[in-house]
């Protein structure tokens, strides 16, 4: 596990700088819910008249007005976006950094299978999405507390369950591409991540392009279905589950062949 112990070293900073600042802007913005209570209420049929805007954004299936619906709709989508945008950089990063950064030579001539690499270095992001999820939680857990108001337990898990297993896909994803490239690329796994994202504000505004639900995994961690029905989409999970395993898989058949530069 010396290659798990190393990458939770080398990644320590980031998760601590991405982590605090995302549950940081979420714990405020929780803060300031008793004070916007009575103003949010009133601007409710405002907008849900906006049809396309509230669709978007949820503002539809939830009440803006309610501590849940305002933390699905107004707080969720900081960890949403931010959440998928640290997982993107983590996963680009993991197998082409070593190339790029001349450490592959070093790397790939200790005692160590390449696909011991893959393996190893694939439960250390693992690990750093879980911790940054965890971090997080308790945030937002320590928010509701001060605040006085209560949490709708299932619906509150399960948004966190959908929001890991979007993180991690699209972290397999990114890992999966780093296997073919030669140095990381922070900027394919921002496009990679914003594109995503909107292609979910896309599928919820226009009706005729619904097929891009199964091409996003926006929408099955999106809060207004799993607030409001208290389940996460099976079909869509699924289909986020089986991208996540051909992509690591991908990745580990790729990087065990791959001609590596010293």
């Amino acid at each position: 596990m010396t290659i798990v112990k190393h990458e939770l070293k080398m990644n320590l900073k980031s998760l601590l700088i991405w982590s605090i600042t995302i549950g940081i802007m979420a714990f405020a913005f929780m803060l300031m819910f008793p004070l916007l209570k009575d103003s949010l209420k009133g601007m409710e049929d405002q907008i849900k008249s906006m049809k396309e805007f509230s669709a978007a954004f949820d503002l539809d299936k939830l009440s803006v007005y309610t501590p849940m619906g305002y933390y699905g709709t107004q707080v969720g989508y900081i960890l949403s976006l931010g959440g998928s945008m640290f997982a993107a950089l983590l996963g680009t990063g993991m197998l082409s950094k070593e190339e790029g950064g001349h450490t592959a030579e070093f790397l790939l001539s200790t005692p160590i299978s390449r696909g011991n690499v893959v393996l190893q270095k694939m439960w250390a992001m693992l690990i750093t999405i879980i911790l940054f999820e965890l971090a997080y939680i308790i945030l937002i857990l320590i928010s509701f507390i001060l605040i006085g108001e209560p949490i709708a337990g299932k619906e509150f898990w399960l948004y966190h369950v959908a929001q890991f297993c979007m993180h991690l896909e699209i972290a397999c994803i990114c890992f999966c591409i780093s296997a073919f490239l030669k140095k990381a690329s922070i900027g394919l796994g921002l496009a990679l991540s914003l594109s995503l994202y909107f292609l979910d504000i896309i599928e919820k505004t226009i009706s005729k392009l619904e097929v891009l639900k199964y091409i996003t995994p926006f929408t099955y961690a999106g809060a207004g279905d799993i607030m409001t029905n208290g389940r996460i989409q099976g079909d869509l999970l699924l289909i986020g589950i089986t991208v996540s395993i051909l992509c690591v898989t991908i990745s580990y058949v790729k990087y065990v062949k791959k001609d590596i530069a010293a």
